[in-house]
Parts: C-alpha cells; sequence; structure tokens
C-alpha cells in the first residue's frame, strides 16, 4: 500500500524569524548596481563579495549564475548555503550592503570546502570593516 503525506506545510513563527525579511535583501538591479559601485571587494577560493559601508542597514544579496552550474538544483543549493551562512552571522556586520558571488570553482566543492571559503571570505569582510570603521571615526564610519 502506498502512503502519501497530505500534511500541509506548516509555516511557523519560528521559521519565519530565521528568514531574511525584505529589507534585508537586495532585490533591485539598482540595489546590486549601488554596491558593485562602491569598488569595495574581497574573495576567497569558492567566492567574492561586495560591501557597501555607506548604507544605513544590513542587507544581502546572492549571486550564482549559470557559470557556475548549468543545474538550477545546484545553484539553488549554494545560494541556500551562503544565505545560511550570513544568517547565523549578520549581527557580526555594521550597517553594510553585502553580495555574495559564487565561482566557477564553487560547484565541484565539497559542502565542507565551500563553508571553509565562506568562512575565510568572512575574515576578510570584518578585517575589513574594522579597518574602515577605525579610518573613517571621525565622519561617524559612513563613507561620502
Amino acid at each position: 500500500m502506498c502512503s502519501i503525506n497530505l500534511e500541509k506545510k506548516v509555516n511557523t513563527p519560528a521559521k519565519r524569524a530565521l528568514r531574511l525579511s525584505k529589507t534585508q535583501r537586495l532585490r533591485k538591479p539598482e540595489d546590486y548596481r549601488r554596491v558593485y559601485q562602491s569598488n569595495q571587494w574581497g574573495g576567497s577560493a569558492h567566492h567574492t563579495f561586495n560591501v557597501n559601508v555607506s548604507a544605513s542597514r544590513r542587507s544581502l544579496g546572492v549571486t550564482v549564475s549559470k557559470r557556475v552550474a548549468k543545474s538550477a538544483v545546484v545553484r539553488n543549493r549554494i545560494r541556500r548555503q551562503i544565505k545560511e551562512f550570513y544568517r547565523a552571522r549578520q549581527f557580526q556586520l555594521i550597517g553594510a550592503e553585502l553580495v555574495i558571488t559564487a565561482k566557477p570553482s564553487c560547484a565541484p566543492a565539497s559542502d565542507d570546502q565551500r563553508r571553509e571559503s565562506l568562512e575565510l571570505l568572512w575574515d576578510k569582510l570584518l578585517r575589513w570593516q574594522r579597518w574602515y570603521l577605525n579610518n573613517h571615526a571621525d565622519d561617524g564610519g559612513v563613507a561620502e
């Protein structure tokens, strides 16, 4: 006998709390353009980041192109891993718009290698943020 699970997916407050809200995501092309034009970036083996620290809010954009993986399943898995990584560490950032881009080397890498690459990337981002805040303390840490 075939057993089919007909239970509805439950959208509990706990699950909603884990999501990034609309204000925490970069959604429009001009949002991404603003971050890319800030010319503040860094990289690791499988990822790069662009950051705009002049923003008053913390927000994330993730790009995983078809060049990284032809399969949408693989691209979405990489995207989910990046978002989950960010979600757990977002409160370490002061107001900054961040775009994390997966490199083509990301697809064949194992989950552990991707996580290690993201850890290195995050360390660079935090070091860069400390440097930026120390050197721009006189203007409140906000770039002009």
